[in-house]
């Protein structure tokens, strides 16, 4: 399957396809979480720590690339707030 890998702000972002457990048209928008989308991601801090992993009910690489950043964003607000 195919795999892309992105750098933004020092942090990797790794974004997979993935076999889906349930087809996108049989999904339930009332309920979240139901199962695993077609896609996939992983954000790694500047030192190689995974930060954050999400495969669940992602459809599409945009989507992991979109919430790769906020992770991103989060983290760095996180440091810059002494939390981290």
């Amino acid at each position: 399957m195919k795999e892309e890998i992105f750098k933004v702000k020092g942090y990797t972002i790794k974004i997979w396809e993935q076999t889906s457990s349930i087809q996108y048209e049989d999904r339930n928008f009332d309920e979240e979480f139901q199962g695993c989308g077609t896609h996939g991601y992983q954000v790694f801090n500047p030192k190689g720590e995974s930060i954050h992993l999400d495969y669940i009910d992602m459809w599409d690489e945009d989507a992991c690339y979109q919430n790769a950043c906020q992770d991103i964003d989060a983290d760095l607000e996180e440091k810059e707030n002494g939390k981290n």
